[in-house]
């Protein structure tokens, strides 16, 4: 595992954590239309750095395919929760995932030029 990745991807998933926490208790989701594209992103760059140290070798279809396996689990879980639906749910989920996909592929991009180079 690398250790450095791995520690990106804690870092960005407790940023993640802090601001879900001040987010829901203070309505930003509500207030603030727009306040999930950044947390989808943020949430995309912390899975996609989990995978990088979990990775050890360049291997780009299980690299998406972690990341895939995520995101619609994670967009699963929150239909089986109950989380609240907007009358365009269709159109808010697919911008999530694009938004999460963004950020893993950010990732992704930094890891092919740095550590997966030589590949």
């Amino acid at each position: 595992m690398r250790t450095r990745w791995f520690f990106l991807a804690l870092i960005l998933a407790s940023i993640v954590a802090g601001l879900q926490h001040w987010a829901l208790a203070d309505s930003l989701y509500w207030r603030f239309v727009w306040f999930d594209i950044p947390m989808h992103y943020l949430g995309g760059l912390a899975i996609g750095a989990l995978a990088v140290a979990l990775i050890m070798r360049y291997r780009p279809r299980l690299y998406m395919a972690a990341f895939a396996a995520v995101v619609i689990g994670w967009e699963v879980f929150e239909v089986v929760i109950g989380s609240p639906r907007e009358a365009n749910y269709a159109f808010d989920t697919s911008l999530d995932l694009l938004i999460g996909t963004l950020g893993a592929t950010t990732i992704y991009i930094l890891a092919r030029y740095t550590i997966w180079r030589s590949n």
